[in-house]
């Protein structure tokens, strides 16, 4: 290993070590595989630095800086992309045994990221905000908190999109997308125009697989 790799080894364990102590019996769900700019973890009321090989634990928040993007790999092979001015919770996230998913919810607090589910056949993967509730077992989307609603963008596969105050829900295919203001049920689902997906896809930046 050369001079530059060794340091970079002992910049994650120095790093790791700064975080807050976990409890024995809390595995990882996930880590760090890719990141561009600064970013945090909030952990047990404790805000420290993330790199990438940063174990991450479900009850963690992630934040991004300005400008910045993070990926998260987890047990099952999923990733979530947190892009610029991010927060999201991992509220939940169990996993079997043998590696399977038997559920994942995300909460988005703000800013964008973009969800991939490799295996199908897995529990749950959804992603919430305070207005909407996307969720797939295996596809690719994004989901933006903007500054009235919601948005949605289907990228692979089917998504499911709930509005959360009303119940009333939509299904995306790959390139359609839809908005949830509050206390309303997702707008019909339409193909965003280049000028949007390339906006949105700018901000989370190229899929991880």
């Amino acid at each position: 290993m050369g001079k530059l790799g060794r340091f970079s080894s002992l910049l994650v364990l120095i790093w790791t070590l700064a975080l807050p102590a976990v409890a024995a019996d809390r595995q990882p769900v996930g880590r760090v595989i890719r990141q561009e700019g600064g970013a945090t973890v909030l952990r047990d009321a404790v805000r420290s630095p993330l790199l990438p090989g940063t174990a991450v634990f479900a009850g963690d928040v992630v934040e991004t800086a300005s400008s910045s993007r993070v990926t998260l790999r987890f047990e099952d092979d999923g990733t979530l992309t947190a892009g610029p001015d991010s927060r999201v919770a991992l509220s939940q996230y169990a996993t079997t045994s043998a590696g399977g998913r038997t559920g994942a919810i995300f909460s988005l607090l703000a800013g964008i990221v973009r969800a991939a589910v490799q295996h199908a056949g897995f529990g749950g993967f959804s992603i919430q905000t305070e207005d909407a509730v996307a969720s797939a077992r295996s596809t690719e989307w994004t989901v933006e908190i903007l500054p009235t609603s919601t948005a949605v963008l289907g990228l692979e596969g089917a998504v499911e999109v709930t509005g959360r105050r009303t119940g009333g829900s939509v299904t995306l295919t790959p390139g359609q997308g839809t908005d949830v203001r509050p206390a309303a049920d997702p707008t019909t689902p339409i193909t965003w125009g280049a000028p949007r997906v390339e906006r949105t896809l700018r901000l989370v930046g190229p899929a991880v697989r």
